[in-house]
């Protein structure tokens, strides 16, 4: 009798870890800057509400597939942050997709993977789409910025042989 309340007791904690019915709302962003960076940065926020109100569950994030970050969790304002950095010529123009994962299914997710089995057993809460629309290679003087001050320069030069010639 008391293995099987200890038993219902470990099942019930292990389901309340897990987010039921997740609704989430999410926002996202990338550098295109690379001349002032080093690389580029990408950052997805979001909200998660789950029907089973789960508070301070570890979450999993996978980007394309590939790579696999701990999803972090913001007290200040209740909402959850994936942020990696990817070399310059590895962030092409793409949607990046973030695969959302609880403690359960990414333990699923990383075992198949570990034991080179299909990962689409383990479903994902959900996938933020991240677009990211390439890097910006200009230069950051435009180059009309630059033919405005050529001009101006010329210009204040001007005055000053007009100023020593009549001085």
């Amino acid at each position: 009798m008391l293995r099987g309340l200890a038993f219902a007791a470990v099942v019930a904690l292990a389901s309340a870890a897990t987010c039921q019915s997740p609704q989430h709302s999410a926002t996202t962003f990338s550098t295109t800057d690379s001349f002032f960076h080093f690389q580029t940065s990408f950052i997805a926020e979001f909200s998660l509400q789950c029907a089973n109100k789960v508070k301070d569950a570890p979450y999993y994030a996978v980007v394309n597939g590939e790579k696999t970050y701990q999803v972090a969790y913001s007290d200040d304002t209740n909402k959850y942050q994936v942020s990696f950095a990817l070399d310059h010529d590895k962030a092409s123009a793409q949607t990046f997709n973030i695969d959302v994962y609880d403690e359960d299914t990414f333990a699923t997710y990383s075992n198949a993977q570990r034991n080179g089995q299909d990962t689409s057993s383990a479903k994902p809460l959900f996938t933020i789409p991240l677009y990211h629309p390439g890097l910006n290679k200009k230069y950051p003087i435009s180059c009309e910025t630059f033919a405005v001050l050529a001009a101006l320069g010329g210009i204040y030069y001007a005055f000053y042989l007009k100023s020593e010639a009549t001085a």
